[in-house]
């Protein structure tokens, strides 16, 4: 890239293993992810290496879960920002851990040196990260009430910068449906049990119930075993971007091709 100054754009004479390792990897690949084991003064953490040579974008920083979930999620995420997703604090992540969303913060300057140092090492300047922070299983996060407490202990709050979450992400999320949160709704077995991307939804007039609300994996042929009845405020709170849809129209749906494309509304076709 213009003016980087990293070990790739400007190497040095010679280099030990493990940092020939890194820059060979970040060439590619486009990044590296670092594991980094937890002791009595932190939990364990992973963290990327590269991402500011290759496009530009803060690191991605995750603690306090297994090491092997971590690296696929950092992997996972770093090849969506490498094919044009952008992370700014206070967005909600779909499809990196599933079943439920990941909120992104900015890493505090002094937890920058405790964390992802090996970045600033290979860009030769002051590393930029960013924290993907994780919330129970039921999508309820640290800040939330009824969190537990081990989202703080696993992700240090120390190491982020503090910030006022909005719409999904808020303390109390604002509920704009034209339905209770406890409307049931139609969803399927790749959505609940599997925690797959949320793809296609619909909002159906029913003579008997006024309308029905239908949300699943985006797939064809659905069989009766496929599918799952749940409260619609379950599926809202495992897909945010839900929110988006609040305003549906009875008899239309939406469908998007990713997490990270935008719903597209139509007619619903019976």
């Amino acid at each position: 890239m213009p003016d980087c100054d990293c070990h790739v754009c400007r190497p040095d004479a010679s280099y030990d293993e493990w940092d020939r390792r890194v820059i060979d990897t970040v060439l590619e690949h486009g990044w590296q992810v670092l594991l980094i084991a937890g002791d009595d003064s932190g939990p364990a953490f992973a963290y990327t290496v590269g991402l500011g040579h290759r496009c530009g974008h803060p690191e991605l920083l995750m603690s306090g879960l297994d090491h092997d979930l971590m690296h696929r999620s950092l992997n996972h995420l770093a090849q969506r920002i490498m094919d044009g997703r952008r992370l700014v604090p206070g967005d909600a992540i779909e499809n990196v851990l599933g079943g439920v969303p990941v909120a992104v913060e900015q890493v505090a300057d002094d937890a920058l040196r405790e964390t992802v140092s090996w970045s600033g090492w290979f860009h030769r300047r002051k590393p930029e990260a960013l924290a993907l922070v994780w919330p129970d299983t039921s999508g309820v996060f640290a800040w939330q009430p009824g969190a537990p407490s081990v989202l703080d202990e696993r992700q240090p709050r120390a190491w982020r910068v503090p910030i006022v979450h909005a719409g999904g992400l808020a303390v109390a999320p604002p509920w704009d449906f034209p339905v209770p949160p406890d409307q049931l709704a139609f969803s399927c077995t790749h959505v609940v049990d599997d925690g797959d991307v949320v793809l296609w939804a619909a909002r159906e007039s029913d003579e008997v119930r006024g309308e029905d609300w239908s949300v699943h994996c985006g797939a064809s042929g659905h069989e009766t075993d496929d599918m799952r009845v749940v409260h619609l405020a379950h599926l809202v709170r495992s897909a945010p971007s839900l929110r988006e849809l609040s305003n549906l129209g009875l008899d239309e749906d939406a469908s998007r091709t990713g997490p990270d494309a935008p719903w597209v509304t139509a007619p619903l076709t019976r």
